[in-house]
């Protein structure tokens, strides 16, 4: 059991460094070189809104889930916080 967990240990760590090893540029190209056509993808972008945060006692998730229950989006709504301060949290839903 030990020869397998270091024979595992050996491989991530020799894959850790080539990958620190080989340039990015190099990396890049030769993935770019296997693609003849890109897709883009569009990203709406929905309203942002401010709410209140208690940033003592709660993570700024807590009030965002339940401003989004208040306006009627369902839980698995995505948002991105835009930012925190003290006694607000700012986020964007998309």
């Amino acid at each position: 059991m030990k020869k397998v967990f270091f024979g595992m240990l050996l491989m991530a760590l020799g894959f850790g460094t080539m990958s620190l090893t080989t340039s990015s540029d190099y990396v890049a190209n030769a993935s770019m070189s296997n693609h003849k056509e890109v897709e883009v993808a569009k990203v709406a972008f929905g309203p942002t809104y401010t709410i209140p945060w208690k940033s003592c006692c709660e993570s700024p998730l807590t009030p965002i889930y339940i401003d989004l229950a208040k306006r009627g989006y369902p839980g698995t709504t995505n948002f991105t916080i835009n930012s925190t301060t003290s006694t607000t949290v700012t986020y964007t839903i998309w």
